[in-house]
């Protein structure tokens, strides 16, 4: 085997391996076709290009969706599925805070002496516009869009230069964080368009429960962590297990924060100590109900 062949042979390596024990000698001959000089054979890397395209097929085939693919295992188009699922939840958290913002300004704009709000938040608004763009089926404008606001506060937190001040942000942030990760991972460009008229009243509820948050005031992720269990309880009791692991994963996600809060003070009996421990159990717990066993005849 040429060193070449061999660097090639190690990229797709990041394919899974269901995909390359069908496709990886014909992938490996597309890219050695006409490449039989020897001193390219023995120097020469991967492109770019190709490399990116590799990744990119990693991607859709590790979080396997679309008629393009066969032979997919389920437990990798389950996986592909419950990616898809946070990346959701994570679109819906942004809308409950876009909300929770709008409320606060309408509030404030009311008080005397308040101070005016700087034009860049409506900047925060982006999470309902990704939540538009991705059922119409705009999968990248979606992404783009909800990474606006993020990446704005990425650069202003990290121009403080202070870094403790970076890592609370980033700690309170994580569950926002770790769902846009999903959500740019998961709606790659074969995977198929949210149902529109089922997700349409999560985000109306998502909206609502914002409008509430925002005249309850600084109670945001008690209200979030409150109503992951609530969820988390009803479609055990569904049997939805693609949405139950993706709300495990999600109530994982939020006791990042949570920890944050209650170990430094030692609060683990107050309601956000006992929220904590609700989500870790939340976390754990088996998301689908176990058959009964059949009753023994004789």
């Amino acid at each position: 085997m040429r060193n070449l062949e061999r660097r090639y042979r190690t990229l797709l390596k990041v394919l899974p391996r269901w995909y390359r024990r069908d496709r990886e000698e014909e992938m490996v001959g597309i890219f050695l076709a006409e490449r039989d000089d020897d001193l390219d054979l023995e120097h020469s890397w991967p492109g770019w290009g190709e490399t990116g395209a590799v990744l990119a097929l990693a991607v859709r085939t590790h979080l396997a969706a679309g008629a393009a693919l066969t032979s997919v295992p389920s437990k990798v188009a389950r996986r592909g599925e419950v990616v898809r699922a946070l990346g959701m939840l994570g679109l819906l958290l942004g809308m409950f805070y876009a909300m929770n913002m709008v409320v606060t300004v309408v509030v404030g704009l009311g008080r005397p002496f308040q101070s005016p709000q700087p034009w860049w938040r409506v900047l925060e608004l982006a999470p309902v516009v990704a939540f538009a763009a991705l059922l119409i089926g705009w999968r990248t404008l979606a992404k783009v869009v909800a990474a606006v606001p993020l990446s704005l506060v990425v650069v202003s937190v990290t121009a403080t230069g202070d870094p403790g001040y970076v890592l609370v942000w980033g700690v309170f942030q994580f569950p926002l964080l770790v769902t846009f990760v999903c959500l740019c991972l998961g709606f790659h460009r074969e995977a198929p368009i949210p149902p529109a008229r089922r997700l349409l009243w999560w985000g109306g509820g998502a909206l609502l429960l914002g409008v509430v948050g925002g005249f309850s005031g600084g109670t945001g992720m008690q209200t979030i962590a409150v109503l992951t269990l609530v969820l988390r309880v009803a479609v055990f009791v569904r049997g939805d297990g693609v949405l139950g692991r993706a709300l495990s994963l999600f109530a994982l996600a939020q006791l990042v924060p949570l920890l944050f809060v209650v170990v430094p003070s030692h609060s683990y009996l107050m309601p956000v100590g006992v929220l904590a421990a609700l989500l870790a159990v939340a976390a754990v717990a088996p998301v689908w109900r176990r058959p009964k066993a059949a009753p023994q005849m004789g």
